[in-house]
């Protein structure tokens, strides 16, 4: 398993020139390590937190860290945001097993998703149906208690 790890680690080191391994408070550095644990977190199967920062030589509280802020910069970041895809991508074209059993449970994930939706859908369609028929029924002119005694005695 640390083979994988040493496969991010070293693709890191190619393509940011700044080793996560490395003890410093530097910024180029730090987002090094942010895009190692995020992406060891998420990408690397059966890889928790605590052997995330074994491997690291940190704190696990430090690896909940870098993820929880990695996944900020990407929100907000783009030139993060761009190494990390850059990374992202070799790394998986280097694990292509990892790749093809990913985008498979993804697409069964997305099948399910749209299966609901489609439900929703149909549930919002006949609701809307009703809702407009309950509409039709309030419209229409009531008649009085007034009107049926005129009309009972008009019978009778």
């Amino acid at each position: 398993m640390n083979e994988n790890l040493d496969i991010l680690r070293n693709l890191i080191i190619k393509n940011l020139k700044w080793d996560p391994l490395k003890k410093s408070r530097n910024r180029e550095i730090i987002d090094a390590k942010k895009i190692f644990c995020l992406m060891a977190f998420n990408n690397v199967q059966n890889f928790k937190y605590v052997e995330i920062a074994i491997y690291c030589g940190i704190n696990h509280a430090t690896v909940i860290h870098h993820v929880k802020t990695a996944k900020d910069l990407l929100k907000y970041d783009p030139y993060f945001k761009k190494n990390y895809e850059k990374i992202e991508m070799e790394f998986f074209m280097l694990n292509k097993n990892v790749l093809e059993s990913d985008l498979l449970s993804e697409i069964k994930l997305l099948s399910i998703k749209l299966d609901r939706l489609q439900k929703r859908h149909q549930e919002y369609l006949e609701h809307k149906e009703y809702v407009e028929k309950q509409k039709e029924v309030e419209m229409q002119p009531l008649t009085t208690t007034e009107r049926l005694s005129s009309t009972l005695i008009y019978q009778g």
